[in-house]
């Protein structure tokens, strides 16, 4: 099983191509926006920020006959959407019912601290739940430039150069799996994009390597099926961000 957040104006291109890829039952489709703007940075201008929330949505809906309730920020922040009550009230307008919004460490630095899931209770949405991102954004962990927080804000050593083949990637992300089972935390949720995978290994041997590792002592699980799971189990999940 597997989330794929896509990037709504990509199906205007090829959705064919992509429905042919990913749609499949054991493939969780959520939204990634529409064009991939700073969310927060926008929020001013309502009209765009329904495009970028809610037409988004339904281009995917449309394209794949599914209905979409997860969102990934583009970048992810610090706090997520925390305090950000227009956002969460457009959110909860538009039917998403979960977000990743949480995506980086102090100051928006990357890698992001193991945060774990929390309904957005005080700021008015007990419905709405995030599910943090973890870890390093692989873009930026394979070259693409971006600010790296120091002292380290993993309970675990970052890389001592970047990784330039599978299984530096591989070694970079794996931790985060002992890390979690040891402390019994609830996700650990990497993030990934289609693009830096290929870059560094055209068979993705970073991703089976993992979910190998992952395999022996987690359960893979979709975005959309950690959401249904706290919601049969809401007190496992926050109700204030615990960052």
């Amino acid at each position: 099983p597997a989330t794929f957040f896509i990037v709504a104006k990509l199906l205007d291109h090829c959705g064919s191509e992509l429905r042919a890829i990913l749609d499949h039952p054991s493939f969780d489709l959520q939204c990634h926006s529409y064009t991939h703007p700073d969310l927060i940075r926008i929020s001013a201008d309502e009209k765009t920020l329904r495009d970028e929330l809610i037409d988004s949505k339904k281009r995917i809906e449309d394209t794949f006959g599914r209905p979409i309730i997860g969102l990934t920020a583009p970048g992810g922040y610090t706090r997520g959407f925390s305090g950000q009550t227009f956002m969460l009230d457009l959110m909860a307008e538009a039917g998403y019912r979960y977000m990743r919004t949480i995506g980086a460490g102090p100051n928006e630095t990357v890698p992001a601290p193991l945060h774990q899931p929390f309904w957005y209770a005080e700021d008015g949405h007990p419905e709405l739940l995030e599910i943090p991102s973890h870890a390093w954004h692989d873009n930026i962990l394979t070259g693409q430039p971006g600010l790296v927080h120091w002292p380290p804000v993993l309970p675990w050593a970052y890389p001592t150069e970047m990784p330039t083949d599978a299984e530096g990637v591989y070694a970079a992300y794996a931790p985060g799996i002992e890390h979690a089972a040891a402390e019994d935390l609830l996700t650990y949720i990497p993030i990934f994009h289609p693009w830096s995978i290929h870059r560094i290994d055209e068979q993705a041997k970073q991703i089976s390597l993992l979910l190998e590792h992952a395999q022996r002592q987690q359960q893979i699980a979709s975005c959309t099926k950690v959401y249904e799971y706290l919601c049969a189990h809401r007190a496992q999940a926050s109700d204030h961000p615990p960052l």
